[in-house]
Protein backbone atom coordinates (compact mmCIF):
# COMPACT_ATOMS: atom_id res chain seq x y z
CA UNK A 1 0.00 0.00 0.00
CA UNK A 2 1.74 3.31 -1.25
CA UNK A 3 -0.23 6.25 0.78
CA UNK A 4 -0.01 9.64 -1.15
CA UNK A 5 -0.19 13.46 0.78
CA UNK A 6 -0.79 16.30 -1.52
CA UNK A 7 1.04 18.59 0.75
CA UNK A 8 1.78 21.31 -2.73
CA UNK A 9 0.65 24.35 -0.55
CA UNK A 10 1.42 24.08 2.73
CA UNK A 11 3.95 26.50 3.23
CA UNK A 12 3.61 27.29 7.38
CA UNK A 13 1.82 27.58 10.27
CA UNK A 14 -0.42 24.92 11.22
CA UNK A 15 -0.58 22.84 8.05
CA UNK A 16 3.05 22.71 8.66
CA UNK A 17 2.88 21.07 12.28
CA UNK A 18 0.26 18.66 11.30
CA UNK A 19 2.09 16.97 8.34
CA UNK A 20 5.39 16.80 10.47
CA UNK A 21 3.30 15.22 13.76
CA UNK A 22 1.58 12.83 11.81
CA UNK A 23 4.73 11.59 10.22
CA UNK A 24 7.06 11.83 13.23
CA UNK A 25 4.35 10.50 15.31
CA UNK A 26 3.56 7.55 12.50
CA UNK A 27 3.73 4.15 13.80
CA UNK A 28 5.63 1.91 11.67
CA UNK A 29 4.80 -1.69 13.56
CA UNK A 30 1.16 -0.76 13.53
CA UNK A 31 1.13 -0.10 9.90
CA UNK A 32 3.48 -2.95 8.23
CA UNK A 33 1.35 -3.10 5.51
CA UNK A 34 2.15 0.43 4.45
CA UNK A 35 5.13 0.38 2.38
CA UNK A 36 5.30 4.03 2.11
CA UNK A 37 4.27 7.35 2.44
CA UNK A 38 4.80 9.78 -0.60
CA UNK A 39 4.98 13.72 0.56
CA UNK A 40 4.22 16.04 -2.56
CA UNK A 41 5.33 19.45 -1.14
CA UNK A 42 7.91 22.60 -2.12
CA UNK A 43 11.36 21.60 -1.13
CA UNK A 44 11.31 24.66 1.91
CA UNK A 45 8.30 22.09 3.52
CA UNK A 46 10.13 19.01 2.43
CA UNK A 47 13.17 19.84 4.37
CA UNK A 48 11.23 20.32 7.74
CA UNK A 49 10.17 16.58 7.63
CA UNK A 50 12.80 14.32 9.33
CA UNK A 51 14.15 11.62 6.95
CA UNK A 52 12.64 8.47 7.57
CA UNK A 53 13.03 5.43 5.21
CA UNK A 54 9.45 4.74 4.94
CA UNK A 55 8.68 8.16 3.82
CA UNK A 56 9.98 9.55 0.08
CA UNK A 57 9.63 13.36 -0.49
CA UNK A 58 8.89 14.58 -4.29
CA UNK A 59 8.97 18.06 -5.35
CA UNK A 60 8.28 19.71 -8.86
CA UNK A 61 9.90 23.01 -10.11
CA UNK A 62 6.33 24.33 -9.80
CA UNK A 63 5.94 23.22 -6.45
CA UNK A 64 8.63 25.92 -5.73
CA UNK A 65 7.51 28.60 -8.30
CA UNK A 66 5.31 31.47 -8.38
CA UNK A 67 1.57 30.97 -7.90
CA UNK A 68 0.36 31.01 -11.28
CA UNK A 69 2.90 28.17 -11.86
CA UNK A 70 1.39 26.05 -9.49
CA UNK A 71 -1.74 25.91 -9.84
CA UNK A 72 -1.44 25.36 -13.60
CA UNK A 73 0.87 22.06 -12.74
CA UNK A 74 -1.89 21.12 -10.36
CA UNK A 75 -4.50 21.42 -12.22
CA UNK A 76 -2.80 19.42 -15.93
CA UNK A 77 0.26 17.42 -14.89
CA UNK A 78 -0.47 16.62 -11.13
CA UNK A 79 -2.97 13.87 -11.57
CA UNK A 80 -0.25 11.82 -13.63
CA UNK A 81 2.39 11.99 -11.30
CA UNK A 82 0.51 10.96 -8.48
CA UNK A 83 -1.12 8.00 -10.42
CA UNK A 84 2.59 6.02 -11.16
CA UNK A 85 3.30 6.44 -7.21
CA UNK A 86 0.06 6.30 -4.98
CA UNK A 87 -2.62 3.90 -4.22
CA UNK A 88 -4.87 6.36 -2.05
CA UNK A 89 -4.50 10.36 -1.81
CA UNK A 90 -4.41 12.50 1.41
CA UNK A 91 -5.18 15.89 0.73
CA UNK A 92 -4.06 17.63 3.60
CA UNK A 93 -5.46 21.42 3.21
CA UNK A 94 -8.27 19.60 1.66
CA UNK A 95 -7.39 21.39 -1.83
CA UNK A 96 -6.79 19.06 -4.29
CA UNK A 97 -7.82 20.24 -7.37
CA UNK A 98 -6.94 17.02 -9.66
CA UNK A 99 -9.13 13.71 -10.44
CA UNK A 100 -7.03 11.12 -8.91
CA UNK A 101 -8.98 9.10 -6.74
CA UNK A 102 -9.52 7.19 -4.11
CA UNK A 103 -9.04 10.71 -2.30
CA UNK A 104 -9.72 12.01 1.22
CA UNK A 105 -9.80 15.51 2.14
CA UNK A 106 -9.09 17.57 5.63
CA UNK A 107 -11.25 20.38 6.51
CA UNK A 108 -8.82 22.76 8.24
CA UNK A 109 -10.42 26.24 7.36
CA UNK A 110 -13.86 27.65 8.60
CA UNK A 111 -13.44 30.87 7.40
CA UNK A 112 -14.25 29.03 3.65
CA UNK A 113 -18.02 28.49 5.07
CA UNK A 114 -18.90 31.55 7.67
CA UNK A 115 -19.68 33.89 5.29
CA UNK A 116 -21.17 36.44 7.94
CA UNK A 117 -16.94 37.33 8.52
CA UNK A 118 -16.53 37.74 4.85
CA UNK A 119 -18.72 40.97 5.16
CA UNK A 120 -17.03 42.14 8.00
CA UNK A 121 -13.81 41.86 6.40
CA UNK A 122 -15.03 44.06 3.89
CA UNK A 123 -12.13 43.70 1.04
CA UNK A 124 -13.05 42.25 -2.30
CA UNK A 125 -9.67 41.31 -2.77
CA UNK A 126 -9.65 38.84 0.66
CA UNK A 127 -13.10 37.86 -0.22
CA UNK A 128 -12.42 36.67 -3.74
CA UNK A 129 -9.13 34.79 -1.96
CA UNK A 130 -11.69 32.89 0.25
CA UNK A 131 -14.20 31.77 -2.33
CA UNK A 132 -11.43 30.86 -4.74
CA UNK A 133 -9.89 28.47 -1.37
CA UNK A 134 -13.73 27.48 -1.12
CA UNK A 135 -13.88 26.83 -4.69
CA UNK A 136 -11.11 24.57 -4.66
CA UNK A 137 -12.27 22.70 -1.17
CA UNK A 138 -15.78 22.11 -2.63
CA UNK A 139 -14.19 20.08 -5.34
CA UNK A 140 -11.89 18.20 -3.55
CA UNK A 141 -14.49 17.09 -1.24
CA UNK A 142 -16.90 16.33 -4.26
CA UNK A 143 -14.14 13.63 -5.16
CA UNK A 144 -13.28 12.73 -1.93
CA UNK A 145 -14.11 9.36 -1.00
CA UNK A 146 -13.61 10.36 2.75
CA UNK A 147 -13.38 13.21 4.57
CA UNK A 148 -11.63 14.09 8.16
CA UNK A 149 -12.83 17.03 10.05
CA UNK A 150 -10.87 18.50 13.43
CA UNK A 151 -14.40 19.46 15.08
CA UNK A 152 -17.66 18.30 15.95
CA UNK A 153 -18.40 21.92 15.07
CA UNK A 154 -17.16 21.70 11.83
CA UNK A 155 -18.51 18.43 10.24
CA UNK A 156 -21.98 19.88 11.61
CA UNK A 157 -21.69 23.01 9.73
CA UNK A 158 -20.08 21.65 6.62
CA UNK A 159 -22.15 18.94 6.46
CA UNK A 160 -24.97 21.40 5.88
CA UNK A 161 -23.42 23.20 3.60
CA UNK A 162 -22.32 21.06 1.22
CA UNK A 163 -23.62 17.67 -0.32
CA UNK A 164 -21.74 15.38 2.00
CA UNK A 165 -24.03 12.48 2.88
CA UNK A 166 -22.25 9.94 0.65
CA UNK A 167 -19.38 10.63 2.11
CA UNK A 168 -17.42 8.49 5.09
CA UNK A 169 -16.84 11.18 7.97
CA UNK A 170 -14.27 10.82 10.56
CA UNK A 171 -13.43 13.29 13.07
CA UNK A 172 -9.98 13.57 14.22
CA UNK A 173 -8.34 15.95 16.25
CA UNK A 174 -5.21 17.18 16.41
CA UNK A 175 -2.46 16.44 18.92
CA UNK A 176 -0.79 19.01 21.56
CA UNK A 177 3.11 19.85 21.68
CA UNK A 178 4.17 18.85 25.02
CA UNK A 179 6.04 21.74 24.85
CA UNK A 180 3.26 23.85 26.33
CA UNK A 181 2.61 21.64 29.18
CA UNK A 182 3.24 22.86 32.93
CA UNK A 183 1.51 22.74 36.00
CA UNK A 184 -1.64 24.08 37.03
CA UNK A 185 -0.86 27.35 38.45
CA UNK A 186 -1.75 28.34 42.10
CA UNK A 187 -3.86 31.40 41.79
CA UNK A 188 -3.56 34.67 43.94
CA UNK A 189 -5.83 37.36 44.86
CA UNK A 190 -5.86 40.28 42.93
CA UNK A 191 -4.98 42.21 46.18
CA UNK A 192 -1.59 40.21 46.18
CA UNK A 193 -0.79 42.10 42.88
CA UNK A 194 0.09 45.86 41.93
CA UNK A 195 1.49 48.40 39.57
CA UNK A 196 4.98 47.65 39.92
CA UNK A 197 3.94 43.53 40.08
CA UNK A 198 0.72 42.96 37.57
CA UNK A 199 -1.46 40.29 36.75
CA UNK A 200 -0.35 39.66 33.15
CA UNK A 201 -2.85 38.86 30.72
CA UNK A 202 -2.12 36.95 27.11
CA UNK A 203 -3.47 36.86 24.16
CA UNK A 204 -1.84 34.87 21.21
CA UNK A 205 -3.05 34.76 18.01
CA UNK A 206 -2.67 36.52 14.47
CA UNK A 207 -4.62 39.77 14.00
CA UNK A 208 -7.42 39.72 12.09
CA UNK A 209 -11.31 40.76 12.08
CA UNK A 210 -12.71 38.06 13.79
CA UNK A 211 -9.84 37.97 16.60
CA UNK A 212 -11.29 41.00 18.10
CA UNK A 213 -7.90 42.30 20.16
CA UNK A 214 -9.00 45.87 20.31
CA UNK A 215 -11.85 44.93 22.04
CA UNK A 216 -9.75 43.11 24.60
CA UNK A 217 -7.47 45.85 25.07
CA UNK A 218 -10.20 48.32 25.89
CA UNK A 219 -11.69 46.08 28.33
CA UNK A 220 -7.68 45.86 29.68
CA UNK A 221 -8.19 49.79 29.91
CA UNK A 222 -11.32 50.04 31.58
CA UNK A 223 -9.81 47.51 33.85
CA UNK A 224 -7.26 50.01 34.90
CA UNK A 225 -8.84 52.84 34.82
CA UNK A 226 -11.54 51.05 38.02
CA UNK A 227 -8.04 50.18 39.23
CA UNK A 228 -6.80 46.99 38.51
CA UNK A 229 -3.15 46.32 38.11
CA UNK A 230 -3.64 44.38 34.77
CA UNK A 231 -1.11 44.54 31.96
CA UNK A 232 -1.96 42.49 28.27
CA UNK A 233 0.58 40.74 26.07
CA UNK A 234 -0.27 40.40 22.64
CA UNK A 235 1.68 37.96 20.47
CA UNK A 236 0.80 37.76 16.43
CA UNK A 237 1.72 39.80 13.72
CA UNK A 238 -1.05 41.26 11.49
CA UNK A 239 -2.47 39.17 9.03
CA UNK A 240 -4.90 42.08 7.35
CA UNK A 241 -4.02 45.47 7.38
CA UNK A 242 -7.11 47.13 8.35
CA UNK A 243 -7.39 45.24 11.50
CA UNK A 244 -3.93 46.04 12.12
CA UNK A 245 -4.83 49.88 11.51
CA UNK A 246 -7.55 49.42 14.01
CA UNK A 247 -5.92 47.49 16.95
CA UNK A 248 -3.12 50.37 17.09
CA UNK A 249 -5.36 52.80 16.91
CA UNK A 250 -7.13 51.27 20.10
CA UNK A 251 -3.65 50.85 21.92
CA UNK A 252 -2.37 54.80 20.98
CA UNK A 253 -5.98 56.22 22.56
CA UNK A 254 -6.26 54.01 25.52
CA UNK A 255 -2.24 53.75 26.32
CA UNK A 256 -0.28 56.42 24.69
CA UNK A 257 2.80 55.99 27.04
CA UNK A 258 3.11 52.09 26.53
CA UNK A 259 2.33 51.06 29.93
CA UNK A 260 0.11 48.36 30.02
CA UNK A 261 -0.28 47.50 26.21
CA UNK A 262 2.56 45.49 24.72
CA UNK A 263 1.98 44.38 21.28
CA UNK A 264 4.89 41.83 20.34
CA UNK A 265 4.06 41.13 16.82
CA UNK A 266 4.98 37.72 15.81
CA UNK A 267 7.30 35.68 18.21
CA UNK A 268 8.94 32.58 16.61
CA UNK A 269 6.79 28.93 17.66
CA UNK A 270 9.94 27.97 19.76
CA UNK A 271 9.64 31.01 22.46
CA UNK A 272 5.89 31.50 22.26
CA UNK A 273 6.00 28.60 25.67
CA UNK A 274 7.83 31.48 27.57
CA UNK A 275 4.69 33.88 26.93
CA UNK A 276 2.54 30.98 28.44
CA UNK A 277 4.61 30.33 31.47
CA UNK A 278 4.95 34.13 32.56
CA UNK A 279 1.43 34.60 31.93
CA UNK A 280 -1.32 34.75 34.97
CA UNK A 281 -4.08 34.58 32.72
CA UNK A 282 -5.22 33.72 29.06
CA UNK A 283 -7.46 35.58 26.62
CA UNK A 284 -8.80 34.09 23.57
CA UNK A 285 -11.18 36.16 21.72
CA UNK A 286 -12.07 34.72 18.58
CA UNK A 287 -15.04 34.02 16.47
CA UNK A 288 -14.21 31.70 13.42
CA UNK A 289 -12.54 28.28 14.27
CA UNK A 290 -12.01 25.38 13.14
CA UNK A 291 -9.76 23.57 15.84
CA UNK A 292 -8.58 26.17 18.25
CA UNK A 293 -4.80 25.15 18.21
CA UNK A 294 -3.72 27.93 20.53
CA UNK A 295 -7.09 27.33 22.95
CA UNK A 296 -5.44 23.99 23.43
CA UNK A 297 -1.61 25.03 23.94
CA UNK A 298 -3.42 27.47 26.52
CA UNK A 299 -5.17 25.01 28.46
CA UNK A 300 -2.21 22.71 28.47
CA UNK A 301 -0.04 25.39 29.95
CA UNK A 302 -2.05 24.93 32.80
CA UNK A 303 -2.94 29.14 32.98
CA UNK A 304 -6.83 30.02 33.88
CA UNK A 305 -8.69 30.85 30.19
CA UNK A 306 -11.43 33.94 29.69
CA UNK A 307 -12.36 32.55 25.98
CA UNK A 308 -14.88 33.75 23.64
CA UNK A 309 -18.17 31.78 23.88
CA UNK A 310 -18.63 31.08 20.08
CA UNK A 311 -18.10 27.48 18.80
CA UNK A 312 -15.82 25.58 18.63
CA UNK A 313 -14.14 26.92 21.96
CA UNK A 314 -16.73 25.93 24.20
CA UNK A 315 -16.46 22.41 22.38
CA UNK A 316 -12.53 21.83 23.62
CA UNK A 317 -12.42 24.39 26.67
CA UNK A 318 -16.04 22.75 28.19
CA UNK A 319 -16.75 23.87 31.79
CA UNK A 320 -12.77 24.82 32.38
CA UNK A 321 -13.33 28.76 31.23
CA UNK A 322 -14.71 32.39 31.97
CA UNK A 323 -17.06 33.22 28.47
CA UNK A 324 -17.26 36.48 27.11
CA UNK A 325 -19.17 37.36 23.57
CA UNK A 326 -15.89 38.08 22.04
CA UNK A 327 -17.72 41.20 20.03
CA UNK A 328 -19.11 42.82 22.76
CA UNK A 329 -16.61 44.88 24.91
CA UNK A 330 -18.83 45.33 27.84
CA UNK A 331 -19.37 41.38 27.97
CA UNK A 332 -15.37 41.15 28.03
CA UNK A 333 -14.83 43.57 30.72
CA UNK A 334 -17.19 41.81 33.00
CA UNK A 335 -16.09 38.61 32.43
CA UNK A 336 -12.44 39.56 33.04
CA UNK A 337 -13.35 41.44 36.06
CA UNK A 338 -15.04 38.30 37.51
CA UNK A 339 -11.85 36.54 36.58
CA UNK A 340 -9.78 38.65 38.51
CA UNK A 341 -12.60 38.58 41.30
CA UNK A 342 -12.65 34.78 41.52
CA UNK A 343 -9.48 33.07 42.05
CA UNK A 344 -10.58 30.06 43.89
CA UNK A 345 -13.15 29.59 40.40
CA UNK A 346 -9.55 30.85 38.45
CA UNK A 347 -7.74 27.33 39.30
CA UNK A 348 -10.55 24.91 39.55
CA UNK A 349 -11.25 25.97 35.91
CA UNK A 350 -7.46 25.54 35.03
CA UNK A 351 -7.40 21.63 36.88
CA UNK A 352 -10.58 21.25 34.65
CA UNK A 353 -9.05 22.66 31.51
CA UNK A 354 -5.74 20.91 31.99
CA UNK A 355 -7.43 17.59 32.69
CA UNK A 356 -9.09 17.97 29.11
CA UNK A 357 -6.54 18.43 27.37
CA UNK A 358 -5.09 14.95 27.96
CA UNK A 359 -6.77 13.60 25.42
CA UNK A 360 -4.88 15.29 22.37
CA UNK A 361 -1.70 14.17 21.38
CA UNK A 362 0.06 13.37 17.67
CA UNK A 363 0.35 9.81 18.18
CA UNK A 364 -3.56 9.08 18.29
CA UNK A 365 -3.97 11.51 15.28
CA UNK A 366 -1.49 9.95 13.15
CA UNK A 367 -2.98 6.45 14.02
CA UNK A 368 -6.68 7.57 13.78
CA UNK A 369 -5.33 9.37 10.06
CA UNK A 370 -4.08 6.40 8.89
CA UNK A 371 -6.03 3.82 9.98
CA UNK A 372 -8.93 5.92 8.43
CA UNK A 373 -6.99 6.64 4.89
CA UNK A 374 -6.70 2.17 5.07
CA UNK A 375 -10.57 1.66 5.66
CA UNK A 376 -11.31 4.32 2.75
CA UNK A 377 -8.86 2.76 0.57
CA UNK A 378 -10.02 -1.30 1.23
CA UNK A 379 -13.65 -0.20 0.16
CA UNK A 380 -12.81 2.03 -2.99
Amino acid sequence: MRIGIDASNVVKGGGVTHLKEILSSFDREEFTDIESIIVFSSLKTLNLIENNNFIEKISFPEFNSNLLSRVYFQYFKYDKEIKKRCDILLSITGDYLGDFKPLVGISRNMLLFERDIWFQINSPKEILRFWLNYKKQKKCFKNSLGIIFISNYAKYYISNKLPLKEKQKKIIHHGISSRFWSKVKNQKKITDYSFEKPFKFLYVSTVHVYKHQWNVVEAISKLREMGYPVTLDLVGGVIFKSSGKKLFKMINRVDKNKEFIFFNGNVDYDYIESFYKNSDGIIYASTCENMPNILLESMSSGTPIACSNKEPMPEFLKDGGFYFDAESTVSIFNTLLSFLLSPEERYINAKKSHQNILSYNWKKTSLETFNFIKNILSHA
